[in-house]
């Protein structure tokens, strides 16, 4: 059985996948030479093509399976996970995930809206609650400059907050080959890269992250903070989602596995409810 602490950083990296867990030991995909700086125009066409697989992600629905290894110990459990991430109108950003033990016992459950967030602790009768800001997730991943928005992004394997990217971040683009490398550095001092695979920026081609890695400060020459991998893609209505995704933290790892996905379902209902 996964205990407390880990049920927490599961649940929370799960909704996901941004707690628990170096870089990966796995074969480094680094920008061959020569490797050029994109210009702005270049960027500008990235973006572009980012925000229209952006646009399709709307709402998901996952069974899976998840493994957490901290501390030389290794939990096991399932999943099941409730996005509504865009509507017609803007970004909705509703998260519901609820952990799974042995004979489908549910021992956790994590809910998070852009008001609040509420986690139970149902395998030891506890709760947690809190309003969903920069602060409040800082304190449950250790990850500066995080939002529930970014969160949202990362379990459609989407780069994250790239929508939030303003005049203030620092941005750049290294390009070689079908491989290219976004470089954002932000305010709250945090930095990130994400490496992207693409051919050419054309709904026929669309961009797709191979991995993600942030770092809490401008360096990024260190360990990052945490380092999430995306595999195993799978085509739902014209739009490319990893059904394997890998998240390192020092030496801890959090493995995330896609068994069912329904993408856009309709309808699908995040029960939000805050008890008094």
């Amino acid at each position: 059985m996964i205990p407390r602490f880990s049920i927490l950083q599961a649940a929370t990296l799960a909704s996901l996948a941004l707690v628990g867990c170096s870089s990966s030991t796995s074969t480094t995909r680094t920008p061959a030479a020569p490797v050029k700086a994109a210009s702005a125009i270049e960027i500008g066409r990235l973006r572009t093509a980012l925000d229209a697989e952006s646009f399709v992600a709307r709402t998901l629905y996952v069974e899976g399976d998840i493994t957490l290894d901290q501390n030389g110990e290794s939990n096991s459990a399932t999943f099941v996970m409730r996005s509504k991430r865009l509507s017609e109108t803007g970004r909705i950003d509703s998260l519901s995930i609820e952990i799974k033990g042995p004979f489908g016992i549910k021992v956790a459950r994590f809910l998070a809206a852009p008001e609040g967030y509420k986690f139970y602790d149902v395998l030891h009768g506890e709760t947690m609650s809190g309003k969903t800001d920069a602060h409040a997730l800082e304190g449950l991943t250790h990850l500066r400059g995080l939002s529930l928005a970014m969160m949202s992004d990362l379990a459609f394997g989407l780069a994250p907050g790239i929508d939030a990217v303003s005049a203030e971040d620092s941005v750049t683009l290294l390009t070689s080959g079908t491989l290219e490398q976004l470089i954002v550095r932000r305010p709250e001092d945090v930095s990130e890269i994400i490496d992207l695979e693409s051919s050419s920026h054309s709904a026929a081609s669309p961009v797709l992250v191979d991995r993600y890695r942030r770092w809490n400060g401008t360096a990024t020459d260190g360990p990052p903070a945490v380092a999430i991998r995306f595999s195993n893609r799978t085509l739902l209505d014209g739009f490319s989602i990893p059904k394997h995704i890998e998240a390192n933290a020092g030496i801890d790892k959090l493995t995330l596995d896609y068994t069912r996905i329904e993408l856009n379902p309709s309808p699908i209902t995040v029960k939000i409810k805050m008890p008094k």
